[in-house]
């Protein structure tokens, strides 16, 4: 049962893949996948991960990665902050929708008439405020995320437009943006009643507004993921 969820996830990453990269083809040292993009006008491509110099001939139209040689004087810094920044909206992202839907279903279940306890009332302020500090900063975390990342990018990766690197530029930029109309939604008072932390499902407004604060959190977990996977790639490789 659980192989089938992973070769549905497959299957659709395989297709995005092939429609954002284009033609791929593996580095014969780290197994890395890379784009027919990245090549430079020489037709080289240097690795990011192993460093190795790739040369690409194409015999009956067939990708063939050659070593040609290896980039020895790669920056490699002591201190990797993008890593390690990473783990901060990566770890209290996941909590924050967590805790959004978990207010939307109590919100619903009030909404149809399902009568809550004592004890669910009298918490769901407190959820609703641990979602917005929870939300808040991995929010403003990301931002020295994607700082951090920029940086190696420059100095260590020297700028080289490598398709999963823009992948994680747009996805980055995308995250944050919508984290912003998050918290905006979350701080406005018309998605959370500031007194009983739920959600006003009884109005058109009301629901509008809380579908999409879910839907930018949903889409936020999307970027999230993908950004954690495409840099999991560029450090450890396939």
């Amino acid at each position: 049962m659980a192989a089938d969820p992973r070769a549905l996830v497959g299957r659709i990453t395989k297709r995005f893949k092939r429609r954002f990269w284009g033609r791929t083809f593996r580095c014969p040292v780290c197994h890395l996948e890379l784009s027919l993009h990245d090549l430079d006008a020489n037709g080289l491509v240097v690795c990011p991960l192993c460093g190795v110099v790739l040369e690409l001939d194409l015999p009956y139209g067939h990708a063939v990665p050659v070593v040609h040689d290896v980039e020895i004087f790669r920056p490699q810094p002591k201190l990797r902050v993008h890593p390690m920044a990473t783990h901060i909206p990566i770890g209290l992202y996941p909590f924050a929708v967590l805790g959004a839907f978990l207010l939307a279903m109590i919100s619903a279940a009030g909404a149809v008439g399902i009568k809550l306890g004592a004890a669910v009332a009298s918490s769901t302020p407190l959820i609703e405020q641990a979602t917005l500090v929870l939300l808040a900063l991995s929010v403003g975390f990301s931002l020295i995320t994607a700082a951090s990342g920029l940086w190696d990018w420059a100095f260590r990766y020297r700028r080289r437009r490598y398709a999963q690197i823009t992948l994680k530029i747009a996805c980055a930029v995308a995250f944050l943006a919508l984290g912003a109309v998050a918290v905006a939604l979350h701080v406005s008072g018309i998605v959370f009643s500031p007194v009983t932390g739920l959600m006003d499902l009884a109005t058109f407004g009301g629901l509008l507004a809380g579908l999409l604060y879910l839907a930018a959190l949903a889409a936020g977990m999307v970027l999230l993921a993908t950004l954690g996977h495409v840099g999991g790639n560029l450090v450890f490789g396939r």
